[in-house]
C-alpha cells in the first residue's frame, strides 16, 4: 500500500511504500533522459487510518524514523546529488565520438557477449578506418560517421545496420544516448530462404571416392612422382583424412569449425556416440555457436570412418586433433573448401558447399526422426530453423500419391 505526495517543484513524488507491514518513505523521479528512479530515503513515521490509507502519525517521530518534514527535503537533496552527478557526466558524454562507441561496442562484444573471432574480426572490417583507397570493405560507415558527435547523428544519417552500437550506447554505464535514431529507420523486408542444396548418399560416397584416390589434388598421381617416401605417405594420410572428413560431415551434421576442433576425447566409438563442445573460428579454438555441448548419435558408416583415422600412425592421444594437418594442428578450413570443391569436380558432380554436407544430413534425418529430436543434434537455437529440412526434399510417394488424386482415383476408391 502507499500514497503520493508530490513535490511542490513537480521534480519527484514522494510515496509511502510498505515491506512486511513496516513502511517507508520512497522517492521518484525522471532524469533528463526520461528514465525513471527509485530510492528508499528510511521508514516513515506513519499508520493507516479508517479507509487503509497511510496518513502522519502524531507526535514527534521516533528515532530512525522520517516524518514528511525531514523526508521531503531528503527526497529534494538525494535527487539534486544525482542531477549535479548526472550533469558533471552529461557534457563528457555529449562529447563522445562514434568512433569512441564503436570500439567501445567491439570490446562489449568481445568481452560481455563472447563474440565469435570471426564474428569480431567481419565487424572489424564493417567498422575499419578510411584508407587511402576508396575501395576499402567497411570504410563506408567510417567515411560517414567517422569523427562525429554521437549525439548530432539522426535518423535521416544512417547509411548502415547500426542499431546494435546504439542500443549499446544508449546504455546508462556506457555512453547514455537518450534514444536510438535507428530504431525509427523503416526495416526492408527479408528476403525468404535460398532453397537447401543437399547431396545424394551415393554422391557422397562419390565424392569420397574421389577424395581417397588423390583425384582432388592438382598432381597427376604417386608413381612418377620424385617425392620422399614420407611425403607420399603423408598425402596419402590427408586424402583418406579427407575422404573420412566428407562422409563423417554428411553423417553427423557437424559444422566445418566443428569438425576442426573435434578431438579424440570428444569420439566414444563404444557409446556409439560424439561429444560436440568447441569449434574453430577465425582461427581459434571456441564454443559452439549455440554456446552448448551436445551429443550425437554415431551411425555405422561414421564409426567406420573414424575407425580408419585409428589406423594412422601420429596423433592419437586423447587431446590430439581428430583432423589434422602434419603437424598435428588443425585443418585450414579455406583449403578444406577448396579440396572439396575439387572432390565433387573430380566425381563429375556439381560444385556445392561444404556446409551443404550439413544440410544433407538435416534432410536425411528429418525423414525418420521427430523435428526436437533434428533440432537436438544440429544445435539448431530455434524450431524454426529444423522446419526448413521438412520442404526440402519430398517424400518417394507423394508424386505417386499426387498422381492419384488428380487422376480420379482416391475418388473412385471412396465410392
Amino acid at each position: 500500500m502507499h500514497a503520493d505526495r508530490d513535490r511542490e517543484d513537480g521534480k519527484g513524488s514522494l510515496q509511502v511504500r510498505a515491506y512486511k507491514g513496516r513502511p517507508f518513505y520512497e522517492a521518484r523521479w525522471r532524469d533528463i533522459h526520461r528514465t525513471q528512479h527509485r530510492r528508499r530515503l528510511g521508514r516513515a513515521w506513519v499508520e493507516l487510518d479508517e479507509k487503509g490509507r497511510w496518513v502522519p502519525r502524531k507526535g514527534r517521530a521516533r528515532d530512525g524514523c522520517l516524518d514528511e518534514r525531514r523526508a521531503y527535503p531528503l527526497m529534494a537533496q538525494v535527487i539534486a546529488e544525482y542531477e549535479e552527478r548526472l550533469r558533471r557526466e552529461v557534457p563528457e558524454r555529449r562529447e563522445a565520438l562514434f568512433d569512441e562507441v564503436a570500439a567501445a561496442w567491439l570490446s562489449h562484444l568481445r568481452t560481455e557477449r563472447r563474440a565469435k573471432p570471426s564474428t569480431l574480426r567481419n565487424y572489424g572490417i564493417l567498422l575499419a578506418r578510411p584508407s587511402g583507397s576508396r575501395r576499402r570493405r567497411g570504410a563506408r560507415i567510417m567515411r560517414a560517421f567517422g569523427g562525429r558527435p554521437l549525439f548530432r547523428i539522426a535518423t535521416k544519417d544512417v547509411r548502415q545496420v547500426l542499431h546494435a552500437i546504439f542500443e549499446y550506447a544508449r546504455r546508462e554505464e556506457t555512453f547514455g544516448l537518450p534514444e536510438n535514431p535507428v530504431a525509427r529507420t523503416t526495416k526492408r523486408p527479408e528476403d525468404e530462404s535460398a532453397p537447401i542444396e543437399t547431396f545424394e548418399p551415393d554422391e557422397v560416397r562419390a565424392i569420397a571416392a574421389a577424395a581417397r584416390a588423390g583425384r582432388h589434388r592438382h598432381r597427376t598421381g604417386y608413381r612418377h612422382s620424385v617425392y620422399s617416401v614420407e611425403t607420399e605417405r603423408e598425402w596419402r594420410r590427408i586424402n583418406d583424412q579427407d575422404a573420412s572428413l566428407f562422409l563423417i560431415a554428411a553423417t553427423t551434421g557437424l559444422r566445418l569449425g566443428e569438425l576442426g576442433a573435434l578431438r579424440w576425447r570428444d569420439v566414444n566409438l563404444a557409446g556409439g556416440f560424439l561429444t560436440v563442445s568447441r569449434s574453430i573460428s577465425a582461427g581459434e579454438e571456441t564454443s559452439t555457436k549455440s554456446r552448448r555441448s551436445r551429443v550425437v548419435p554415431l551411425a555405422a558408416q561414421a564409426a567406420e570412418e573414424f575407425g580408419r583415422l585409428r589406423s594412422r600412425l601420429h596423433f592419437l592421444g586423447r587431446e590430439d586433433h581428430v583432423f589434422c594437418r602434419p603437424d598435428g594442428g588443425p585443418l585450414d578450413r579455406s583449403a578444406v573448401r577448396r579440396r572439396f570443391v575439387r572432390a565433387q569436380e573430380a566425381a563429375g558432380l556439381q560444385p556445392r558447399r561444404f556446409h551443404d554436407l550439413r544440410h544433407t544430413f538435416g534432410s536425411l534425418a528429418i525423414r525418420r526422426f521427430d523435428l526436437v529430436a533434428v533440432k537436438e543434434m544440429m544445435a539448431h537455437s530455434k524450431l524454426t530453423t529444423t522446419e526448413r529440412y521438412l520442404h526440402s526434399r519430398p517424400r518417394p510417394t507423394d508424386a505417386a500419391t499426387l498422381t492419384a488424386i488428380f487422376s480420379g482415383e482416391e475418388e473412385q476408391r471412396a465410392a
